[in-house]
């Protein structure tokens, strides 16, 4: 792999460069050489899919990556070898200067990230805290129990069903399936906590879906390469690496705190949630960026091209 090089306002790379990253690039992140396919028609004046073959300096110019910036936060890391540094940095160039149509990022559903399940989960927490304290009540004279619920489609279209729910065992068989995946709201205060801090406040704008992507992919990333020992899973160093990564992008989300206060916690906590929901689903579930082609050739490792447009 040759020398990458920056300066303000661009960077300079080669082709042999992209075709060595370019695994690390799709199977962590789902990037695709195709994200760099006008860069590469602009440096060589050839095909994109014809000149990837070919050995050419590439120059990638920048708007808001900032090289500098880049080597001062990452450049001494020791979690990071060459090659994983790399990664992380054309992985920055691609979120900062959006060489992606956020829209069909957020079609694929990963801006949920479990967030938006989290919000409705903390809801239902409150609602079935108060069923709790209802079980309690003697049932009334209609004969429906306390803790009985009425189901109803909001859009009205199918016909309302009452279940007695005895004993509260809907709700009780609820939190005891599910629970599990929502480790910091287990009670009614920490469900009060959590809907508290989705309300809308100064800051930066929630990028869930990014977020999600990049550190579940830096996680995968620095597993599977070998890069941190298996346990312990999620120590400190990586889930540092995580947060300075996120802030540096401007993916961070607020929900996890903008004023600088930062825990491993917090980092620990999303990738439990992306965890167990990609060994419950399957792969299909890692959450990646949409790939992107040029023409019909996709690369896929080292020394593998396949005619294959995803």
């Amino acid at each position: 792999m040759n020398e990458l090089t920056g300066s303000k306002g661009s960077l300079i790379t080669d082709t042999q460069s992209l075709r060595e990253i370019a695994p690390l690039l799709e199977n962590y992140f789902g990037i695709t050489l195709g994200y760099f396919t006008n860069e590469i028609e602009l440096s060589t004046g050839k095909h994109a899919a014809k000149a990837i073959r070919e050995d050419h300096e590439i120059y990638l110019p920048t708007n808001r990556f900032d090289y500098q910036d880049y080597m001062e936060l990452f450049g001494q890391t020791s979690l990071l070898t060459d090659r994983l540094r790399e990664t992380l940095l054309f992985v920055a160039y691609i979120i900062m200067d959006r060489k992606f149509n956020e829209e069909d990022l957020y079609e694929q559903g990963y801006w949920e990230d479990w967030n938006t399940y989290k919000g409705e989960w903390a809801k239902l927490m409150l609602f079935m805290e108060h069923m709790e304290q209802r079980a309690s009540i003697p049932a009334q004279k209609d004969g429906l129990s306390p803790t009985s619920v009425t189901l109803r489609a909001d859009n009205g279209i199918m016909e309302k069903s009452t279940i007695p729910n005895t004993d509260n065992w809907l709700f009780r068989l609820i939190r005891k399936e599910l629970a599990d995946y929502f480790p910091d709201i287990q009670t009614a205060e920490d469900a009060l906590l959590e809907l508290n801090r989705r309300k809308p406040s100064a800051g930066a704008k929630r990028m869930n879906a990014v977020y999600t992507i990049i550190e579940y992919g830096i996680y995968r990333m620095l597993h599977e390469e070998n890069a941190i020992p298996e346990k312990p899973d999620t120590p400190n160093e990586l889930c540092a690496l995580i947060h300075d990564f996120t802030r540096l992008t401007g993916c961070y989300p607020t929900n996890k705190g903008w004023d600088g206060n930062y825990s491993p916690d917090l980092i620990r906590v999303g990738l439990q949630y992306t965890g167990k929901a990609v060994r419950k689903i399957g792969e299909k579930r890692i959450p990646k960026f949409p790939p992107v082609g040029f023409g019909t050739v996709h690369i896929v490792t080292d020394n593998i091209i396949r005619d294959e447009f995803f």
